[in-house]
């Protein structure tokens, strides 16, 4: 089983939460006063490789390793709460490579 792990909008980390509770999550995007919360994003971080998913309340998202010093953040805009889940669920099981090939969007550097 991989571990991975979520942050929510208070900072809390969960443990390998279900697909139910990362929906539940992802539905504090949509809170009021969400933007004043002392995390005014939600990441999922697959800890066996690094790599993260940011969502925020705007419908960006980001993908990105923080263990790999040579790679540029990736982003999408438009993503609606349900692709957000998909998202989540593939960097949950490990999916790196399908979520690497999907349409990221890059600042020049």
């Amino acid at each position: 089983m991989d571990l991975y792990h979520t942050t929510d909008m208070d900072g809390v980390s969960e443990l390998n939460p279900n697909a139910e509770r990362m929906e539940a999550l992802i539905q504090q995007l949509d809170m009021p006063g969400f933007d004043e919360s002392d995390h005014p994003d939600l990441a999922l971080v697959h800890d066996t490789s690094g790599w993260s998913l940011t969502l925020y309340p705007s419908g960006v998202v980001t993908f990105e390793n923080f263990d790999d010093d040579d790679n540029q953040p990736r982003y999408m805009t438009g993503i609606k709460r349900d692709k957000a889940l998909h998202l989540w669920k593939a960097l949950a099981r490990g999916d790196v490579d399908g979520l690497t090939d999907l349409p990221w969007l890059r600042d020049e550097v």
